[in-house]
C-alpha cells in the first residue's frame, strides 16, 4: 500500500473511531479520599484519639467530634451556674476568632443549666446570645463525664478543658479558667504541629 492512500485511508479511520466514541455515555469516575480516622481504640486520657460523638449544637444542627479531624479542638466543658464558666463564655469567640487562621474551633459542652439540671435547647441558645458566642456551643449531659467506671471525660472542677490537636490526639487538658493558661497551651500545640521543639 503506498504512502499517499495510507494518508486518505488513516483520517477516516481516526474520524469514524471519534464518531463511535461520541456514541458512548461517559462514566463519571468518583475517587473517594481515604478516612484520615485510622484507629480502633479511643479514650480520654492525655494522649488518646477521644471517642467520637455527636450532639445538637445552638442552632440544631449535629456537630460531630470525628469532622472536625485536622482542627485544633477546644473542649470547654462546663455548667450554666458556673461563674468561671461564664467568665470563660465572655472570652470563648475572642479565643475562637484570635486563632480562627490557624484551624481552632472553641467548642463548649453544656453539661448542666442554673439548677444542675440537664441543660435544654433554650439553655445553650440563651448562653450563645448572651456571650455573643458563634463557635458551636452544645447540649451535653453527665452521660459524657466519667462515673468512676473509667469510661467517659473525668471533670475535676468547672470548667473543665481538653485540648485536641490536629491528629485528633488530647494533648493537654485544664481545670478551672485562666486566659494566660488557655493562650499557653493553644500556642504550644500549634508550636510543636509546625515543628518546634516543645513537648
Amino acid at each position: 500500500m503506498s504512502d499517499k492512500m495510507i494518508k486518505k485511508i488513516l483520517p477516516t479511520i481516526i474520524l469514524a473511531g471519534c464518531a463511535a466514541c461520541s456514541e458512548i455515555d461517559p462514566v463519571e469516575v468518583v475517587i473517594e479520599e481515604p478516612s484520615p480516622i485510622t484507629w480502633t481504640e479511643c479514650g480520654h486520657d492525655m494522649g488518646d484519639h477521644p471517642c467520637d460523638f455527636t450532639l445538637k449544637d445552638q442552632n440544631g444542627d449535629d456537630w460531630n467530634l470525628y469532622e472536625n479531624y485536622g482542627s485544633l479542638i477546644v473542649l470547654d466543658f462546663t455548667a450554666e451556674w458556673c461563674y468561671y464558666c461564664q467568665v470563660a463564655a465572655a472570652d470563648a469567640q475572642t479565643v475562637q476568632d484570635a486563632y480562627a487562621d490557624e484551624g481552632l474551633i472553641y467548642v463548649t459542652l453544656m453539661i448542666e443549666n442554673s439548677s444542675g439540671d440537664p441543660p435544654s435547647e433554650s439553655t445553650i441558645s440563651q448562653w450563645a446570645d448572651y456571650f455573643g458566642i458563634d463557635a458551636p456551643i452544645l447540649l451535653g449531659s453527665r452521660d459524657l463525664l466519667n462515673s468512676g467506671d473509667g469510661e467517659g471525660w473525668s471533670i475535676g472542677g468547672w470548667p473543665t478543658f481538653y485540648f485536641i490537636n490536629k491528629e485528633m490526639v488530647i494533648r493537654k487538658g485544664m481545670q478551672g479558667y485562666s486566659d494566660e493558661a488557655m493562650i499557653t497551651i493553644i500556642d504550644m500545640i500549634l508550636l510543636e504541629e509546625a515543628g518546634g521543639e516543645e513537648k
